[in-house]
């Protein structure tokens, strides 16, 4: 590598490389098994794919100062869920009643992303440096926020990888 490193694209690797792991953790599942819980206080692999992109994409337009397309491109609405929910919080009731239907989740999952990294490629050292107000009402650098969603992308694809493990085995790894 020459020169200086592109902040920007260093996140958009994190991101990209736990979408890849959601992707091929998720590939070939049966709805059941999407919607598997193994306790009811676990999360299921289809509410940790909503939270996760639904988080991505909050922080993001905040970043980025846009609009949500959970809420612009009617992805809330077709979830038949709240604009402002993003699972954050989510009671374990909330949790089991989670049901989306699966080309919904996985279009939104993919919208997301998307989205997610086209605002961050065009952030800004400046849009970076802004302090923010973070969900637990701490103010700070808008990289920070950025390095929390990459640590919790990375840690739910893990969470997704291990119950996919547990339903089927390691057949999912190639």
């Amino acid at each position: 590598m020459t020169g200086d490193m592109d902040l920007n694209q260093f996140i958009i690797a994190l991101l990209e490389a736990a979408y890849r792991s959601i992707k091929q953790a998720t590939d070939g599942l049966t709805d059941e098994q999407l919607y598997y819980q193994p306790t009811a206080e676990s999360n299921s692999i289809a509410w940790l794919v909503w939270h996760l992109s639904r988080w991505r994409d909050f922080i993001s337009a905040t970043l980025s100062d846009e609009p949500q397309i959970w809420v612009s491109a009617g992805w809330a609405q077709r979830c038949g869920m709240p604009g402002e929910r993003t699972g954050m919080g989510d009671a374990p009731a909330q949790v089991t009643a989670f049901r989306v239907e699966r080309a919904v989740l996985f279009g939104y999952v993919d919208a997301a992303h998307q989205r997610t990294v086209e605002r961050v490629a065009t952030l800004t050292l400046t849009q970076l440096g802004q302090p923010i107000v973070s969900h637990t009402g701490e103010r700070r650098p808008a990289w920070r926020a950025l390095a929390g969603v990459c640590g919790d992308s990375a840690q739910h694809a893990g969470q997704i990888a291990y119950l996919r493990g547990m339903l089927s085995g390691y057949g999912w790894r190639r």
